[in-house]
């Protein structure tokens, strides 16, 4: 019988069809100042709800700096021992995925207002 013998094949070296270098592993973890950025557009629109105007509607809000958004739902104003605070539920959509998060901001002595907890539910 005549013909080719695999066995005795050998593969051509002089054949470079190319190569493609290892790339590291992408991890879906956004960095945290994307999370500090949607953080603090979250506190801005919150803080500046007029409530005698917003009645029970979903607020959306949006960061053009990190292409997240979210709709806020839920939002309770409070006065504490350290001033006014408003408790507020929203959601989160961003290239790292969904989420619902609890958070609450209090506006301290001079006005300012800051996040004092924001939390995944």
């Amino acid at each position: 019988m005549s013909g080719f013998d695999l066995e005795k094949a050998m593969p051509d070296k002089n054949s470079i069809t190319g190569s493609v270098a290892k790339q590291p592993a992408v991890t879906a973890e956004v960095n945290d100042s994307s999370k500090v950025s949607d953080q603090n557009t979250i506190r801005n629109v919150v803080s500046a709800l007029n409530f005698t105007q917003w009645g029970k509607t979903p607020i959306p809000w949006a960061n053009p700096d990190t292409g997240s958004q979210g709709t806020i739902t839920t939002v309770a104003e409070k006065k504490t021992d350290a001033g006014l605070c408003r408790e507020f539920e929203t959601s989160r959509e961003a290239f790292d995925g969904a989420a619902l998060y609890r958070g609450q901001a209090c506006m301290a002595q001079g006005g300012a207002w800051a996040l004092t907890s924001f939390a995944p539910i």
